[in-house]
């Protein structure tokens, strides 16, 4: 269906590039269009229909039936860029990843934060559970219950200011 404008050949559709009238060209197999494409009411793909972008369809994103993808089939990198943050959601807006500018990564478990970075290092919520530990400074447990001066070679147990090389209180 077609106001003026439209032209329908054995292999080729022309559209007047100021018509607005165009309500419907039937099944295509194929469209190849020169200039912006405005889709104000979405466009539909189905199961397994890709949009893909690049001379060699490098980045491809696409829903299987079950799972939907973003991938970066070519050559190069990813890049997800926000300017203030990037941010990982759940569908529902359960947050799971949190990538602020200039600042910290929070990574959250079923919604609750659990690790955050910060200029000074990270902060755990909850238990770390590690096969080995190196600790390349001072540490202290519980405030006060166990303390390791490693400048001064110091431990200190009950204190957190060791002043002999096992320095135990209580």
């Amino acid at each position: 269906t077609a106001g003026t404008g439209l032209t329908l050949s054995t292999d080729t559709l022309s559209v007047d590039a100021a018509q607005t009238q165009i309500t419907s060209v039937g099944t295509l197999a194929d469209l190849t269009v020169t200039g912006e494409i405005t889709a104000n009411g979405g466009i539909a793909l189905g199961d397994n229909d890709k949009a893909t972008f690049g001379a060699s369809d490098d980045l491809q994103i696409y829903h299987d039936g079950n799972d939907s993808y973003v991938d970066d089939a070519g050559t190069g990198i990813l890049f997800l860029r926000g300017n203030s943050a990037v941010k990982i959601r759940k569908y529902t807006g359960e947050a799971m990843v949190d990538a602020n500018a200039d600042g910290s990564v929070v990574l959250y478990h079923n919604n609750s934060s659990k690790l955050t970075t910060s200029s000074t290092g990270i902060d755990v919520t909850g238990t770390a559970v590690t096969d080995g530990l190196t600790v390349d400074g001072d540490a202290t447990f519980d405030t006060s219950t166990l303390k390791v001066d490693s400048t001064n070679n110091r431990v200190g147990i009950g204190t957190a200011s060791p002043s002999s090389q096992l320095h135990i209180v209580g």
